[in-house]
């Protein structure tokens, strides 16, 4: 992965340097590290509202039962459910990162004060929106020939009812392979994706500004509406229009909302040039673009020309009637050319005027449906010589330029605008006429026909709401200039209801309406109907109960617990789901502004549920390869939650820089590192129970086996005793490793890992994993633990050598402060937290030396030349070596001085030490054949050790019913002893230290 960048002048941390730096931050392989040690600090630890215990109770004990077994027998602890998000890893990358460092850079966890926190949390919201955008711009270069075509044909199937020149079936629509090298392909739906997640950060950004004012903004909003200038009959009606806003805070709000809706469609929507351009072209009159209906005039004037009428055409006259049809001869024509003539006489246009007069009503739509200003609108309909048409497009009073502003008159816009209704329900035929007069008017059916989007059917309504809201305070304000009822208009407040709630309603039965309910649950249409409504905290609770159901639909889920609640919608695909990783993003980052502006989420329970939306974002950070942002969002989470996400999800960091990293970004974060380790190694034991009541170890450890021999049936060590796949070690087992190593990077807690390096070794002699326990061993040695643990103990790095030796208080004067005794003790302290761990480990270290000596005895049958020979009995003696120093501590009180398991001490020993001294003798007695008699002098005076009185040996000999096998194995070594004596001679011991103890081979020599 390539390292990240970032400007870190435009995202500033209020305390401490950026957490995510171009230098350190993500960049793991080679990187260096500066840090020679890392000095553990405290963070604060927030009220925990998460609790295990609480969410697993909603799963019945039989679920739970099912769960540790599928998680003991797989070979993986990933969540299935989310393994289709590893094929989208390649499509993420600095979207992903970029939202990461803005969050790093103005995280609201670290601001003190509340308007510190109100300030970052608004940067975060136009950070968020930027990106977008920047994105957004990215593709909209990449894929604006397609845009074109598609949008081309979108607009020609809008033109339903009349025919367009080109064929649909003609437009072929391609991915454009033009991108920046490097680039991930991306195609059209990405951009309609980015497209929207724009607009719905446009939109949060907008309601948060009103929905939620900076901190003690409400008591300066309250005194400036107290001095807001009085209304008078004179009263402008943007004067009105102003104080209506600052009175009204529902409808500020659906203005808001209004003027997002034209905003989006103005910056998404074609040009409209471009989109009368078909229809324009099949009007038939070339590159003229104005002078009205052309081709109806021409009809008139030819009908006058031929029969020589010199007044105007009467529709009436039967001859006119009977004469006067369009080209095709199947309807009318006008006989005038007034834009009321279609109305009063019920006659068409010409075909071709027919497409002019939809252009045109068209152009006016859409500019109308986008915000455009009069002056806009006034200079397009100039353009085309229709100045009429521009005359009525009286759009809101802000709306309208300063200078149209009519003095001591406001009501007269209610009487024009239904004049419009009566235009929109009883105007001209053509649907775009009737919608543009609905619009004017606030009306909802006639607009409808034409919408063809969510968005357009939320414009429909809000437009329609604000206008009769307006309408409402006009007449109450001035009641004297109420408007005769003769003229009807349409109320959509009273249509709508409740105004506080109409907003929830109309987002609700766009769900269900047949015309908008496939893109209502487009994840983000989904999300803006719920800002519109909102409804967010009531949304994301339902979101975390549905990703809940998704993730344990294949099986008990860690990450996410199973709850008995189901989500309202029992159409789990109605809501994001977790392979959903764009939405899931925005999801989340939404869900920290929300938090950040202290929206009231739910007790403990609801936080846990409402979190899981977080912890989902973390599993795909996770699975897409982005480690190194999983602290940041972790940090975000509530409680213990944190470190059981953290845990769980950086389980599989092995490479030792990025651990490092991983260690300095939770510390910079303010997470506690020694609570992350102990909590990933508790979380492991939970998630991977042991529920064996057994020991299978009983019984069936065995390391001899039954040979034939020229002398009748013998027993030697089998080869490869740890298995076949000696390397091959279970999932579950690796984990527990990993989650020791990560003990070594924390300073303190010496007890907890030697504890828990101990709880390891146990379950893994119980369950015979031998391959488990040696990675262990040779991962995680009591060595290396002293190492990284003294320094911040002792101030120097000392191992178990200079811990046992006498002189070690000599050594530690310097950088220990007390007396003698105190040093004395804390070295006593130190030796016993880690007696059992070692005494385990020494275990392993023997079964594993004794393998490698099993397997060189094989390897000497398989070669036969002297050389290579000799070369063996080297090696051999450099083997046996080790195997004689790490058997040492099990023949003598071996596990018998621990406190801790007592039982499961008493059942290990049973298990595993008759079996080794059995197998250590063999061993003594193979080397000792091929090497030197010294090895089985060695072995008789191991059954001189075992036999002597209060020999703990002994007594689990007689106990596991095991005293024969030994003494036959003694006999056979002193056998071999003999016979090996025998053939050559009694030389004297050879070893200055075995004559010192009184052995010789003398009295093994037998003479015939």
């Amino acid at each position: 992965m390539a390292p990240m960048t970032r400007n870190n002048a435009l995202v500033p941390r209020t305390n401490g340097p950026p957490l995510i730096s171009h230098e350190a931050s993500w960049q793991f392989v080679g990187q260096s590290q500066s840090e020679t040690a890392l000095e553990r600090e405290a963070s604060e630890e927030p009220v925990s509202s998460y609790d295990e215990a609480e969410m697993t109770s909603d799963i019945d004990d039989e679920a739970a039962d099912d769960e540790s077994r599928a998680q003991l027998e797989g070979s993986e602890d990933h969540e299935d459910i989310l393994h289709p998000l590893r094929e989208a890893a390649n499509r993420v990358g600095r979207e992903v990162e970029r939202f990461a460092e803005v969050l790093d850079g103005y995280n609201p966890l670290r601001a003190t004060a509340k308007e510190e926190k109100h300030e970052m949390t608004i940067d975060l919201i136009d950070l968020y929106h930027g990106i977008a955008l920047d994105t957004l711009e990215r593709l909209r270069e990449q894929h604006a020939a397609e845009r074109r075509k598609r949008d081309g044909l979108r607009w020609r199937k809008k033109m339903r009812g009349f025919k367009i020149a080109q064929d649909d079936d003609e437009i072929e629509i391609e991915d454009s392979d033009e991108r920046p090298y490097g680039e991930p392909k991306t195609t059209l739906e990405d951009l309609e994706r980015w497209e929207q997640e724009a607009q719905t950060w446009d939109l949060l950004r907008r309601l948060v500004h009103l929905r939620f004012p900076p901190p003690g903004s409400a008591e300066n909003a309250n005194k400036s509406l107290s001095r807001h200038k009085a209304l008078h009959q004179y009263s402008t009606e943007r004067e009105v229009w102003e104080n209506f806003l600052e009175e009204d805070g529902v409808a500020l709000e659906r203005k808001t909302v209004l003027q997002w809706l034209k905003d989006t469609a103005e910056e998404s929507g074609e040009d409209i040039d471009v989109l009368v351009q078909d229809l324009q072209q099949n009007a038939e009159r070339g590159d003229i673009i104005a002078h009205g209906w052309l081709h109806t005039k021409a009809a008139i004037k030819n009908q006058k020309r031929i029969h020589v009428w010199p007044q105007a055409l009467d529709p009436a006259s039967p001859e006119v009637q009977k004469v006067h049809m369009n080209s095709s001869k199947t309807e009318p024509l006008i006989t005038q050319l007034d834009p009321d003539a279609m109305t009063r006489q019920n006659r068409k246009l010409e075909a071709q005027d027919e497409y002019f007069e939809r252009s045109i009503w068209l152009g006016c739509y859409e500019m109308l449906r986008r915000g455009r200003s009069a002056a806009d609108i006034r200079e397009w309909c100039m353009e085309r010589t229709e100045v009429w048409r521009a005359v009525s497009m009286s759009g809101l009073p802000d709306e309208k330029p300063v200078d149209d502003d009519e003095t001591g008159n406001p009501a007269s816009s209610v009487l024009w605008r239904r004049m419009c209704f009566a235009l929109a329900r009883k105007g001209g035929g053509d649907e775009y006429e009737r919608a543009v007069f609905g619009i004017l008017s606030g009306d909802i059916s006639s607009v409808e026909a034409v919408c063809r989007s969510w968005d357009d059917f939320v414009f429909v309504h809000y437009n329609a709401l604000l206008r009769s809201q307006f309408d409402n305070y006009l007449q109450k304000l001035y009641p004297e200039r109420a408007v005769a009822g003769q003229f009807g208009i349409f109320d959509a407040v009273q249509f709508h209801g409740d105004p506080k709630t109409a907003g929830e309603r109309l987002i609700e039965s766009l769900k269900t309406d047949r015309r908008t309910s496939a893109e209502t649950f487009q994840p983000m249409k989904m999300l803006q109907g719920v800002l519109i409504a909102n409804q967010f905290d009531k949304f994301i609770y339902q979101q975390g109960l549905a990703l809940s159901k998704f993730a344990n639909a294949n099986g008990p889920s860690n990450l996410i617990p199973a709850t008995k609640e189901q989500p309202e919608n029992e159409d789990i695909n109605r809501y994001i789901a977790l392979d959903d990783h764009d939405s899931l993003r925005v999801l989340t980052h939404i869900l920290l502004v929300f938090m950040s502006l202290g929206v009231d989420l739910g007790g403990a329970y609801r936080q846990t549920i409402i979190e899981n939306v977080i912890v989902s974002y973390i599993s795909f950070l996770r699975l897409a390869g982005k480690e190194e942002l999983i602290p940041l969002y972790c940090s975000q989470l509530s409680g213990n939650r944190r470190y059981a996400t953290l845990s769980r999800n950086l389980i599989d960091v092995t490479d030792p820089e990025q651990r490092i990293t991983q260690i300095r970004l939770m510390r910079e974060l303010g997470l506690d590192v020694q609570e992350f380790v102990k909590f990933q190694s508790r979380y492991l034991f939970a998630d991977h129970p042991d529920n064996n009541d057994g020991y299978p170890a009983t019984g069936n450890f065995k390391l001899l086996e039954d040979v034939p021999g020229p002398s009748g049936p013998g027993r030697k060590l089998r080869r490869d005793f740890f298995g076949d796949d000696a390397d091959k070690v279970e999932r579950v087992d690796m984990l527990f490793i990993r989650s020791l190593e990560w003990y070594l990077l924390v300073d303190g807690l010496w007890s907890e890992t030697f504890v828990f390096g101990t709880m390891l070794y146990l379950r893994f002699f119980k369950h015979m994993h031998l391959t488990a326990a040696r990675l262990l061993a040779s991962r995680v040695s009591s060595s290396d633990i002293a190492k990284s643990k003294t320094p911040a103990i002792l101030g120097v790095s000392v191992d178990f050598a200079n811990l046992e030796s006498e002189g070690v208080d000599e050594d530690l004067t310097e950088v220990l402060d007390g007396s003698a005794e105190q040093k004395r003790l804390l070295r006593k302290h130190l030796l016993a937290e880690a007696k059992t761990f070692r005494e385990l480990e020494t275990l392993i270290e023997s079964l594993d030396n004794m393998e490698t000596v099993t397997s060189m005895g094989d390897l000497l049958h398989e070669q036969s030349s002297p050389k290579w020979q000799k070369g063996w009995k080297q090696q051999l003696a450099r083997t046996i070596q080790p195997t004689r120093v790490s058997v040492q501590p099990l023949l003598k009180g071996w596990l018998l001085t621990s406190q801790q398991e007592e039982e499961q001490f008493r059942l290990l020993r049973e298990a595993y030490l008759p079996e080794t001294i059995l197998a250590y003798v063999h061993t003594l007695r193979f080397a000792g054949s091929i090497l030197s008699r010294d090895l089985l002098m060695e072995c008789m005076d191991l059954s001189a050790l075992i036999a002597e009185e209060g020999s703990d040996l002994l007594d689990i000999f007689i106990k596991t019913g095991r005293a024969q096998e030994l003494v036959e194995a003694f006999a056979h070594a002193g056998k071999t002893l003999l016979v090996t004596t025998s053939i050559k001679g009694s030389t004297g011991a050879r070893s200055k230290k075995l004559r010192a103890k009184g052995w010789t081979p003398d009295i093994w020599s037998v003479r015939s």
